[in-house]
């Protein structure tokens, strides 16, 4: 009886012993990570990919930035840690090994340093990378102070504080920055500034309308009118689809000059590319009818078109600014004008 208990006991063992070595061929990974600037990184996704067999196993780092997985077969791994949305972040292979877990750790801001070394041409490119965005950073700060004091109205100041913006400026900020130094020039109705701050940003980018458009204005403002009108036409053909702003505008300050020839034929233009500009055809109608005649029967004779522009005003704005004006004109149209023409004669001498 002692002896089937001794063996029963060593049969138990054995199979303990025989047990104990399948149990231990696994092996696990842990670590902290951290990023790059020292801080914990929580809810990153761990990525572990066995590079002998193929295996794939995921984890995430807790509150604290640790991350943990047990039961992994031996064998080399590779270990990624990613961004919340997947994005590689830095990786690192490893040999899992029996036992207690193998450290991984993952500090970002080390290994930055340690590539910045032992990569020159790398750290100086993170070198350029910092200070253009220290640059970026400081661009926005004097522009966003520029456009508070621009909405104050206070447009002399602004054009100042977008001075300190010019030396910042880089790429597709240059127009951006020129344009609206320019604005705050024309604003405060220093034209020459205006004109030259305009055309270095129109170097920049020749096919800016905005630029274009604003130059021309600033020219209209100052008397030349060709040079206006050349601006008009290539902030037209800088920008198609919005070429009839420009038509509209160099159509207004035709109209403003008493060229009604020219004016109507601009706002002509404007309507043709966009037939939902109301605007344009309300002044297309005053151009068309401060050229109208008035008959030997007293009658007004109208511009062709001048009826046609105010009725499609009306009908695309029934009650828009100009509607009252519009119904007046085309009543004075329907009507007949009641003209007393006077002859002075001159006396002859005696």
């Amino acid at each position: 009886m002692v002896v089937k208990m001794l063996l029963r006991g060593a049969v138990v063992l054995a199979v303990l012993v025989s047990a104990a070595p399948l149990l231990a061929q696994t092996g696990g990974l842990e670590g902290v990570c951290k990023g790059e600037k020292g801080e914990l990184l929580v809810g990153n996704p761990i990525l572990i990919e066995r590079q002998e067999v193929k295996g794939v196993y995921k984890t995430k780092t807790d509150k604290h930035g640790k991350y943990i997985y047990i039961g992994l077969p031996l064998g080399s791994y590779k270990v990624t840690l990613q961004d919340p949305n997947g994005r590689t972040l830095f990786n690192i292979t490893k040999h899992v090994g029996m036992g207690d877990p193998t450290d991984v750790d993952f500090d970002l801001q080390k290994e930055r340093a340690q590539q910045q070394q032992a990569n020159p041409e790398l750290q100086k490119k993170l070198e350029e990378q910092q200070k253009e965005q220290k640059q970026s950073t400081g661009l926005k700060q004097i522009f966003d102070q520029g456009t508070e004091l621009y909405n104050e109205k206070k447009f002399a100041e602004a054009a100042a504080m977008y001075e300190q913006a010019v030396p910042l400026a880089k790429g597709n900020n240059v127009p951006i920055v020129m344009g609206r130094l320019g604005d705050s020039y024309a604003k405060a109705k220093q034209y020459d500034k205006a004109v030259q701050t305009y055309q270095f940003g129109i170097q920049a980018n020749p096919q800016d309308f905005n630029l274009h458009n604003n130059l021309g204005n600033v020219y209209a403002d100052m008397g030349k009118i060709p040079e206006a009108q050349a601006e008009f036409q290539k902030a037209a053909e800088a920008d198609p689809p919005n070429a009839s702003r420009a038509y509209f505008n160099l159509g207004v300050v035709m109209y403003n000059k008493g060229r009604m020839d020219e004016a109507a034929a601009a706002l002509k233009k404007a309507t043709e590319v966009d037939a939902n500009y109301a605007d344009a055809y309300f002044y297309e109608g005053q151009a068309l009818f401060g050229k109208a005649s008035v008959g030997a029967d007293g009658k007004i004779a109208p511009a062709p078109g001048t009826a046609e522009a105010f009725q499609q005003y009306l009908k695309l704005e029934p009650n828009g600014s100009h509607a009252t004006e519009a119904q007046a004109v085309l009543q004075t149209l329907e009507s007949t004008v009641q003209m007393e023409v006077k002859v002075e004669k001159k006396k002859k001498k005696g």
